[in-house]
């Protein structure tokens, strides 16, 4: 087929030479793609509450780490894990306040639920406040 005077032509397949036919397919070279990749998350943080597990998350061509991957698909590498709630220490019917610390000030300004202060005045924090 060919344009003469603006106007299309075709030629009958036995004008045609068969060796000077254009091939109609061919190989070309592709890149590999950008691939984002992860590895296992990671245990949590923490055995009980709220903690942190991590992964690996890396941007792939093809073997190779690249950037290029697009950043809005990327998978988070850091999530929260929640899992069942701690256990809450029994009560210690033992504990004492240490002595030298000013355990009814702490009581006053509400310090009891600090954790140095839920120690220091143990006794102090847990009896019954009026």
């Amino acid at each position: 087929m060919e344009i003469v005077n603006g106007k299309i032509k075709t030629h009958s397949l036995s004008d045609c030479d068969v060796s000077k036919k254009p091939t109609e397919e061919t190989t070309c070279f592709e890149r590999p793609c950008f691939k984002w990749y992860t590895t296992p998350w990671s245990e949590c943080t923490k055995t009980c509450g709220i903690g942190v597990r991590m992964r690996d998350v890396k941007c792939y061509q093809g073997t190779d780490i690249v950037r290029g991957c697009d950043p809005l698909v990327k998978p988070v590498g850091k999530q929260t894990c929640d899992l069942q709630p701690c256990p809450t220490e029994p009560p210690d019917d033992s504990c004492q306040d240490q002595a030298g610390t000013n355990c009814a000030l702490a009581i006053k300004v509400n310090l009891c639920s600090h954790w140095y202060y839920s120690k220091a005045c143990c006794r102090s924090c847990r009896a019954p406040h009026s």
